[in-house]
């Protein structure tokens, strides 16, 4: 049976797929995991499913001034900060089963040199044409330490909402500011103070409206997130800001000491300029994967307040550019932990590093992550409901029905219901449209699973039983892989489950399924910080 004409509905293409623009100030908490990086597997897993070669290429933001406060904090080198987490990362996504074919740490070499080097020649070609504007302006600074007051070690209130805000960003609304524009602004560590103030040069990209737009957006992103950049030209202008006294990072030519690349400017071009290349070595045909008439499909992910960053690299662009930036990005609200947001400075977190230690299984975390996934917004990780989901859904209705299925298939040679055929079609093709970016949805995707679990619940005809556990490994391989590895193997069919060779339609091996079971609740809520003492 071979049914990827109907579902992928055209040729097999290229793809990129970049996870996020991760700071490596501290390890992955489930927050971050249940974000950008399943979105980013959960689209990658699933295009291969339909035949298309997928490239994973992300990489780590070493330059962010969250990364230097880190460094500060615990009295050691930035360096050594994003050594420690950026490989960190990568180890737990890896334990999680998201594969990255390559994760550049641009403060280290071969990165390095290649990062700071497309950081300056990117300030020289736009001063050349012309996009560069120069002005004065008093920053907060440290006459303690020395430190320039921005970033993460500054904090007051948004000028636009007036919640709480750190540095040139707002959680609760999405702007992104100036950092002189910060209400009430104070420092954030005791030693910093009394703040001062002091006249820098700042510069500035202006951005094409052409192209830095909320047309362009809204091309790129999903449904309504052209708002915040159009709030944001609507507060600051068409323009971004390049650079910052933060004084760490890629220094600034010609600046003062201590000032340096911004990372949300200029080295999220640089960053971006690199995986072009990495993509180059790697991906089919040495091609470039933003060139503007290229056949690969470029896709990123990204929390909310990593909405408007991604939307800076337009503002480089222009008619005379011969790249663009990714085509699609799939974002996330905040993922909240028990109603409270995940905070790693308050510890209020699950860290991902814990839970593969503790030795709990993958794909129920999966699972239930993706059932939460949303663009529009926020959700909450409750885990108590974490534990009931995977003992009353994945124990109690999936694993019954799945085992039946095995049962029930072993030695059945009778032919597919063509009926049967059609609702394989429906089902895969609404898996699809919900992971088509970027209005990409594991939560929907997830339910289109569960509704072809619930298909079996009365029981399948003869002939029904290996194609509906075919079906069911090629909907579960990009939500929990664990699962539909061991269904494929019942099946006897090589390598991962996918639509690009004819279904198997007989049960071979099914002792191969190992069982979906519980995730205890004490096991999950071991992983908690202590709550405070009195």
């Amino acid at each position: 049976m071979h049914l990827l004409d109907p579902v992928r509905r055209g040729p097999a293409r290229p793809h990129l797929v970049t996870a996020a623009y991760h700071t490596p100030n501290g390890p992955l908490h489930l927050g971050h995991i249940g974000g950008p990086f399943l979105s980013a597997d959960v689209v990658a897993r699933h295009l291969e499913t339909l035949g298309h070669p997928v490239a994973r290429i992300s990489a780590t933001d070493s330059h962010e001034s969250y990364l230097l406060m880190a460094a500060r904090r615990a009295g050691v080198t930035p360096e050594a900060v994003a050594t420690r987490y950026h490989d960190a990362a990568l180890e737990a996504l890896t334990g999680l089963g998201m594969h990255q074919d390559a994760w550049p740490d641009m403060h280290r070499d071969p990165y390095r040199g290649l990062y700071h080097e497309r950081s300056h020649a990117t300030v020289e070609d736009l001063e050349r044409r012309g996009r560069l504007v120069r002005e004065t302006e008093k920053l907060l600074h440290s006459p303690a330490t020395g430190q320039g007051l921005v970033g993460a070690f500054v904090q007051g209130r948004c000028p636009a909402c007036g919640s709480g805000a750190a540095g040139s960003s707002c959680e609760s609304c999405g702007l992104w500011f100036g950092p002189a524009d910060l209400l009430d602004a104070r420092p954030v560590l005791p030693e910093d103070g009394p703040a001062g103030t002091r006249a820098v040069t700042s510069v500035f990209l202006t951005g094409d409206p052409r192209w830095f737009s909320g047309e362009e957006a809204a091309r790129r992103f999903p449904p309504g997130y052209a708002e915040l950049l159009e709030k944001y030209v609507a507060h600051n202008g068409r323009r971004i800001r390049l650079n910052h006294p933060l004084g760490w990072g890629v220094p600034w030519r010609g600046g003062a000491p201590g000032d340096v690349h911004l990372s949300y400017g200029t080295g999220t071009y640089a960053a971006f300029s690199v995986l072009r290349d990495l993509y180059r070595d790697t991906g089919p045909g040495g091609r470039d994967a933003f060139a503007r008439d290229i056949d690969v499909v470029t896709i990123a992910t990204g929390g909310y307040d990593a909405t408007l960053p991604w939307m800076f690299v337009l503002a480089f662009m222009d008619d005379a550019t011969d790249w663009q930036p990714h085509q699609h990005h799939l974002m996330n609200r905040f993922l909240l932990l028990n109603g409270e947001k995940f905070s790693t400075s308050r510890g209020h977190v699950i860290w991902a590093h814990d839970y593969l230690r503790a030795g709990l299984p993958v794909d129920p975390l999966r699972g239930y992550l993706a059932s939460l996934s949303d663009a529009g917004r926020e959700s909450d990780f409750r885990t108590a409901e974490f534990a009931d989901w995977t003992s009353r859904v994945l124990a109690g209705r999936w694993d019954p029905a799945i085992r039946r299925a095995l049962r029930d298939g072993t030695g059945d040679t009778a032919p597919v219901p063509a009926s049967f055929t059609a609702e394989a079609v429906a089902a895969l093709t609404a898996t699809a449209d919900a992971l088509r970016p970027p209005a990409t949805s594991p939560r929907a995707a997830l339910a289109v699973l569960d509704d072809w679990i619930t298909r079996a619940a009365p029981g399948l005809a003869p002939g029904e039983p290996a194609t509906w556990l075919a079906v069911l490994a090629v909907l579960a391989q990009p939500l929990m892989p664990t699962l539909a590895a061991e269904l494929w193997q019942t099946l006897g069919a090589p390598g991962s489950p996918s639509l690009a060779a004819p279904l198997p339609t007989q049960v071979v091996t099914p002792g191969a399924y190992h069982g979906l079971t519980a995730v205890p609740r004490p096991s999950v809520e071991s992983l908690l910080p202590p709550a405070p003492t009195a």
